[in-house]
């Protein structure tokens, strides 16, 4: 069970979420302004030729950066809008650090920075910033006392047969609607949005994603969450979310670097 400092576990047993059977660490500063932590990337996390998942790195950001985020949109609850992860280089161990820190708290939007480094080597894997906006519903409130988090789970499948995900056709990725992939608020979790359009362009590429911008316009409530990819030249994919059970309602759009030998298709003409 996902152990976060500072906050009481619920009284009454709640849905497992697949974030805790990440293998995770994190703490936040003392004065609120970062955080910092470390986090596995073993085999069954990596994607296609053996690289470190853009998606994943993606979950990890809003998870650490997600932690100061709260706190300066407290007391309401921090909620992703967009997230871009740059991979700069292959992760020699199994496992990387992580380093979060704000970059700007204002009263409608907040930023955070995300650097991982390679745990053995400390060299740079991967860059990543998001923006958070506070929640407009009153009922999502962020953990009065939350100072970090503890996730020692293990995974005994890739990480798409983990939480249900599936492509159906080259472009085509999707994923249902269930306890174990949607946050508090009741929507698919963000980083779940992230693998959907990661899977989509690798199935379309026939090869790895190096970098992976999303952006969330809406939630996935309904499901199941469906990602459809179109290759726009240049090595560069551009994924459309929609939430199929709300009337195909667009969630979240995304652009995907993909490695340039990988075949992709290179749009029109």
């Amino acid at each position: 069970m996902t152990e976060v400092q500072g906050v009481r576990p619920p009284e009454s047993p709640v849905a497992r979420m697949f974030i805790q059977d990440l293998d995770l660490v994190c703490d936040m500063a003392a004065d609120g302004t970062a955080a910092a932590g470390e986090a596995s990337v073993g085999p069954l996390l990596r994607g296609t030729a053996g690289g470190v998942r853009p998606a994943l790195l993606a979950t990890v950001a809003d998870i650490v950066g997600g932690i100061p985020a709260c706190l300066a949109t407290a007391p309401r609850l921090a909620l992703t809008l967009d997230i871009a992860v740059r991979i700069v280089t292959q992760p020699e161990s199994d496992r990387v650090r992580v380093a979060a820190r704000l970059l700007k708290a204002g009263r409608n939007t907040v930023a955070v920075a995300v650097d991982f480094f390679d745990s053995v080597s400390d060299d740079l894997v991967a860059l990543s910033h998001l923006t958070f906006v506070p929640s407009p519903r009153p009922e999502d409130l962020a953990p009065p006392t939350l100072t970090g988090m503890r996730t020692r789970g293990s995974i005994a499948v890739p990480l798409p047969e983990l939480v249900g995900a599936r492509v159906l056709e080259p472009g085509v990725a999707e994923i249902d609607h269930r306890p174990y992939v949607i946050q508090g608020s009741g929507a698919l979790q963000g980083g779940i949005v992230a693998l959907l359009g990661e899977l989509a362009a690798e199935s379309l590429a026939g090869g790895p994603v190096l970098d992976l911008d999303t952006r969330y316009l809406s939630t996935v409530r309904a499901g199941p969450g469906r990602a459809e990819a179109t290759g726009v030249g240049g090595g560069l994919v551009r994924v459309e979310v929609r939430d199929l059970g709300a009337e195909g309602r667009l969630a979240a759009v995304a652009t995907a670097r993909v490695a340039q030998d990988s075949g992709v298709a290179r749009g029109p003409g």
